[in-house]
């Protein structure tokens, strides 16, 4: 799989205590409390893969996050004066988690993360010869009432990613692809903004014409108006 290195973020911003620390009171309650029902289960791997995204996601995304209930985390980006969502964790504790992102789909079968397969949805990961991840396009027309963990992430043209994995049995080429989904999302998101800030290009200063021969030799004295005498008359 190619190397999609992350933005770099300092590990007080991107370790799971340091999003607990910089959370809400009222969403780290909701976290914690999502998390306890997690570690009950008699498999730990649900509650693992859950810590293992969150802590992805809040790398990337490193403002306060923000939660939905007990099931859905909202990750943010500065944008200016404001922020913007970037990401979306839901649980649902129905056997799958799903992680929301940008749609960058046709980015990561160029870049060799996936590949089309012959199932609706389904893509091939690039380097695993079984596995699978199961991805969704949304957009207005498709979800005209979305959750409210994902409408932030559409309207105005904006177009999102819905990649589904199994809260059990998914570590491996999955959950390595899904993460390197968000990177991408990640670095092209930076680019974009590093394009927008960048000043435009300095126009070539225009060359001095050569003056023509006439222009450079000095023009002529007028003269003034010739007085003309009065004419004598002959005899």
């Amino acid at each position: 799989m190619p190397d999609l290195d992350a933005p770099a973020e300092s590990s007080e911003q991107t370790g799971f205590d340091g999003m607990l620390a910089r959370a809400a009171a009222k969403d780290r309650t909701h976290i914690q409390r999502h998390l306890a029902a997690a570690d009950a289960e008699a498999d730990p791997a649900h509650a693992a893969l859950w810590r293992r995204l969150a802590t992805t996601l809040f790398s990337l995304a490193p403002l306060p996050i923000q939660t939905v209930g007990h099931s859905a985390v909202l990750f943010f980006v500065p944008d200016g004066k404001y922020r913007m969502q970037m990401f979306a964790l839901e649980d649902l504790s129905d056997g799958r988690i799903a992680v929301y992102l940008p749609d960058v789909l046709n980015d990561a079968i160029a870049k060799k993360i996936l590949r089309k397969g012959d199932v609706a949805d389904e893509y091939a990961i690039v380097g695993s010869l079984r596995n699978s991840l199961h991805v969704e396009a949304l957009d207005a027309a498709n979800t005209p009432e979305p959750a409210t963990h994902v409408k932030n992430m559409l309207g105005w043209n904006r177009k999102a990613l819905r990649v589904t994995l199994p809260a059990i049995g998914a570590e491996g080429p999955r959950v390595d692809a899904a993460e390197a989904m968000v990177n991408l999302a990640a670095k092209l998101r930076s680019a974009a903004q590093a394009a927008k800030a960048a000043p435009p290009p300095a126009k070539p200063a225009r060359e001095a014409k050569p003056a023509s021969a006439a222009a450079a030799a000095p023009a002529p004295t007028p003269r003034g108006p010739r007085r003309e005498g009065q004419k004598r008359r002959t005899a």
